[in-house]
C-alpha cells in the first residue's frame, strides 16, 4: 500500500510538471515579445537622436544706432539632419553668423558648416557642412502633419546648461497664427507645455517618430510655455528654396476688417447665413490692383469659408485666420478668393508675385549685413527700418504710423538722420534725433540711394535739408568737408559711410 501511495504522487507530481511547462513557454515567450518590442522603440529613439545636431555659432552683430561699432559673441542652438544631409534650424541661430560648427548626438568632434539659405520671416535656416556629404548616410528625420491639439509631442535639443541631448516632454495647448519672436512675422505657430529653453532653438519638435515642428524663441517670459514652427511652415520654406532662392511669403494687396457689426451687415444687406469680411483698402501697384474693390466682402478662400471674425475652421471646432491660406502659397501662386461686390457673388483670383516685405515702407529688421549709414557734417542718416525703431523709447507716433504705410512713386523708403555727433559745425543741433528728411536744397528724393547721390552731388555753398515738419538744418559744404575727418576721428568712427556706399559717388 506504502508503494502504491508513492506512485500516485510520482505520476501527480509528473502530471503537474507537464501542465506547467506550456505556461512557462507562454510566459517565456511574452518576455521575449515584450523585450523586443521594447529594444524596438529604444532602436528607433536612438534612430531619431542621430539626427539631431548641436550648432554652435560665432555671430559678428553691428551697433543699430552706432552701426560703425559691432561686436562678436558666441552662441549655440540645435538643428535636425533632413533629406540630403542639410541641418534644419532656425534662422536667428545662424543670424549674423561668421563661423558655424555642427556636432551630432552621440560624436565629440565638431565640423564646420555654411548658411545655404536662410528665412527671417519663417525664422528658419537650412545649413550644410563644408564636408562633402558629411552626413548623407544618416537617416534623414521625416516630416508628419500639423499636430493635433493635446497630441504628446517630445522636444528634442541642447538647451544650455549642457552639452548633452536633451528630451522633454508635453502636450499641444494652442495653435494659432503667433508673430514669430525674431521679426514679428505673423505665421501659424504650436504652443505646447514642453520645455523649450534657451539653446533648444532649431531642434526638432517630434511625434510618433515624426517631425511636427522646430522649437522657436518665444517673445513671452513664461514658464512651461513653449512655440515651435509646425510643418506647414517648415514645408513652405524647403519649398521655397527648391529653385535656389529664398523668395519668402507673398502679400495679396489689401487690407480688411471684420463683419460682426449688426449696422455694417445690414448696409451691405448680408443675410444672417451669409459670412465674411470686408476690404477697407487695396494697395496701388499690388496684385489686388484693377481685382479687388473698397467695399468687396471675401466670403471664401481657397473654397473655405470665412467667419464675420476673420477666421476659417481648420478642423471641427478648431479656428485660425484666414490669411493662414495666403501664407501657404508661394509666389507666383494663385489665390482664390469668393467675393460679394454690390450684392453680386463672384469668383476672383489673385497672383502673389513679390515678398510681403516688398510692400512696406519701413523695412522689417535687417541680419548678415552692416547698417546702411552716412555721416556728414557730423549728422547721422540712415534709412528707417524696424530696428531703427526698435532702438527708440517711446517710438515716436508719426514714425509708427510710417510702419503701416506702403512704399510709392515718391517716396520708397524713409530716410531719418538718427543722431548728431557734436561738433562746433553743428551746434544748435546736438539733441536732434529722429528727424525725417524730406528735401535736400528743395528737391525731393525717394530712397536713401537718392538721398546720399544728392548730398555727394551738391555744389552750393550751403546745403539746407528739411524735414518733414519744414525743421531746417543747414551745413556749410566746404566747412563740413575740411572738419569731417577730425569729427569721425574724434568719435573713433573709421568711416563715414557704411561698406554698401563705399563704390557710390
Amino acid at each position: 500500500m506504502k508503494q502504491q501511495w508513492k506512485y500516485y504522487v510520482s505520476m501527480a507530481c509528473m502530471l503537474a510538471g507537464l501542465l506547467a511547462s506550456p505556461v512557462i513557454l507562454a510566459e517565456s515567450s511574452t518576455t521575449t515579445a515584450a523585450a523586443s518590442a521594447k529594444k524596438t522603440a529604444k532602436d528607433a529613439k536612438e534612430a531619431l537622436k542621430d539626427a539631431v545636431v548641436h550648432v554652435y555659432v560665432v555671430k559678428h552683430a553691428y551697433s543699430t544706432l552706432s552701426p560703425w561699432n559691432s561686436n562678436t559673441q558666441k552662441g549655440t542652438g540645435s538643428g535636425l539632419i533632413i533629406n540630403g544631409g542639410l541641418v534644419l534650424t532656425n534662422a536667428h541661430v545662424a543670424a549674423d553668423a561668421t563661423f558655424i560648427e555642427l556636432q551630432r548626438h552621440g560624436e565629440t568632434k565638431r565640423h564646420e558648416a555654411e548658411v545655404l539659405y536662410i528665412s527671417h520671416e519663417a525664422d528658419l535656416a537650412l545649413l550644410r557642412t563644408k564636408e562633402k556629404d558629411l552626413y548623407s548616410g544618416v537617416k534623414p528625420l521625416e516630416l508628419g502633419d500639423l499636430p493635433e491639439t493635446q497630441q504628446e509631442v517630445e522636444v528634442y535639443g541642447f538647451p544650455i546648461g549642457g552639452t548633452t541631448l536633451s528630451v522633454t516632454r508635453g502636450v499641444v495647448s494652442r495653435i494659432e497664427k503667433q508673430n514669430y519672436a525674431h521679426t514679428n512675422e505673423n505665421l501659424i505657430a504650436v504652443q505646447v507645455d514642453a520645455a523649450i529653453n534657451f539653446g533648444n532653438s532649431g531642434g526638432p519638435v517630434i511625434s510618433d517618430g515624426k517631425v511636427v515642428g522646430v522649437a522657436m524663441q518665444s517673445g513671452f517670459f513664461t514658464e512651461n510655455i513653449g512655440y515651435m514652427i509646425p510643418t506647414p511652415i517648415l514645408r513652405h520654406f524647403l519649398k521655397d528654396v527648391e529653385d535656389g532662392r529664398q523668395d519668402g511669403f507673398g502679400f495679396p494687396g489689401f487690407l480688411v476688417q471684420s463683419l460682426e457689426n449688426p449696422a455694417m451687415r445690414r448696409k451691405y444687406g448680408l443675410s444672417d447665413e451669409q459670412t465674411g469680411i470686408l476690404v477697407h483698402k487695396v494697395y496701388n501697384h499690388s496684385p489686388a490692383q484693377n481685382i479687388m474693390e473698397v467695399g468687396d466682402i471675401i466670403t471664401h478662400i481657397d473654397s473655405y469659408a470665412i467667419e464675420n471674425n476673420g477666421t476659417v475652421e481648420f478642423r471641427p471646432g478648431e479656428y485660425i485666420d484666414y490669411t493662414h491660406y495666403i501664407d501657404l502659397h508661394q509666389l507666383g501662386e494663385q489665390v482664390k478668393l469668393d467675393i460679394i461686390r454690390a450684392g453680386k457673388e463672384m469668383d476672383v483670383a489673385i497672383v502673389l508675385d513679390k515678398p510681403g516685405k516688398d510692400y512696406l515702407l519701413v523695412k522689417p529688421n535687417q541680419y548678415d549685413k552692416q547698417p546702411t549709414y552716412f555721416v556728414y557734417g557730423g549728422f547721422v542718416f540712415m534709412p528707417l527700418n524696424q530696428d531703427v525703431l526698435d532702438s527708440m523709447d517711446p517710438v515716436p507716433s508719426s514714425l509708427a504710423a510710417m510702419a503701416m504705410e506702403p512704399p510709392g512713386k515718391k517716396r520708397r523708403e524713409v530716410v531719418i538722420m538718427t543722431k548728431v555727433l557734436p561738433a562746433d559745425i553743428n551746434k544748435d543741433h546736438h539733441h536732434d534725433r529722429g528727424l525725417v528728411m524730406d528735401t535736400i536744397n528743395g528737391d525731393s528724393f525717394v530712397d536713401f540711394n537718392d538721398f546720399f547721390q544728392k548730398l555727394q552731388n551738391a555744389d552750393t555753398p550751403f546745403i539746407m535739408l528739411e524735414a518733414d515738419d519744414g525743421y531746417q538744418i543747414v551745413i556749410d559744404r566746404a566747412e563740413a568737408a575740411e572738419k569731417q575727418p577730425s569729427i569721425l576721428a574724434r568719435y573713433g568712427i573709421n568711416s563715414d559711410r557704411s561698406k554698401d556706399l563705399m563704390n557710390k559717388k
